[in-house]
């Protein structure tokens, strides 16, 4: 996603900015403040250009973020997703007509997202607070292990986190009919899996269960296998031709 953006504004080298490198991070900084965003005079400029000095370009960097308005973030790849959207809407600004013909996509877009945050509460409703502190930390960290760059509002996060896993599902997970019926009341059961953890009983209790589905599965492949070969064995086709009289 920070590719496409920095191909979208004209980066140079999109494909080599890397997060790991401070020296990359704050020249990429200085090149988004020197042709797009242009908050500051050159002049004020000055303590981002020192980039061999990281400590006073900490500190220009530290005020850039404040004067920019940017909400409180955890990491340098969010920090660098929030600037880069923001000079992708300053760029939009400058010319609103270039985006004319995908201004219907973006409104369908938005609506798809509002869509999907009422699907996600109605999912929850009743079992989980989505605006619980502990819901949010646990989509930031999983959006932080796939690489998902951070957005204000965790619900649309929590959307792009599901694509991607259902991007890198294989053939056969993807094609797979959704089980319908009444839910398996696993959690009420009195048999404890993992007495030696409990924060682990549930997880295997519900691997049990997908172990169970599998082989079940299995069984019925097998057995859609023995009806094949007895429907052919049960009604042989006999060739008269080949058939002998006397010796």
């Amino acid at each position: 996603m920070l590719k496409l953006k920095l191909e979208a504004l004209g980066h140079p080298t999109p494909a080599d900015v890397s997060l790991n490198n401070r020296k990359e991070f704050a020249s990429t900084i200085l090149w988004l403040e020197d042709q797009k965003i242009r908050l500051y005079t050159i002049e004020d400029r000055e303590k981002l250009r020192n980039l061999d000095n990281p400590k006073m370009w900490e500190e220009g960097y530290l005020k850039y973020k404040a004067d920019l308005n940017m909400p409180c973030l955890e990491s340098q790849q969010e920090e660098l997703a929030w600037i880069l959207s923001h000079a992708v809407r300053l760029e939009f600004l400058d010319d609103p007509e270039q985006f004319a013909s995908i201004n219907s996509q973006q409104q369908s877009v938005q609506t798809n997202g509002k869509q999907t945050q009422q699907k996600v509460q109605s999912i929850f409703e009743g079992k989980i607070n989505v605006q619980d502190k502990a819901f949010i930390d646990g989509v930031r960290l999983l959006a932080s292990k796939l690489n998902v760059p951070h957005h204000p509002n965790h619900l649309l996060q929590l959307e792009a986190v599901a694509r991607i896993v259902h991007e890198r599902l294989s053939p056969d997970a993807r094609g797979r009919k959704p089980i319908v019926g009444t839910p398996f009341p696993f959690d009420k059961g009195n048999d404890i899996v993992s007495s030696n953890d409990p924060a682990l009983d549930l997880p295997m209790r519900i691997l049990r269960l997908l172990q169970i589905q599998s082989l079940r599965q299995l069984q019925t492949h097998i057995n859609e296998t023995i009806v094949a070969v007895q429907n052919i064995t049960a009604n042989p086709k006999t060739d008269t031709k080949l058939g002998k009289v006397g010796r």
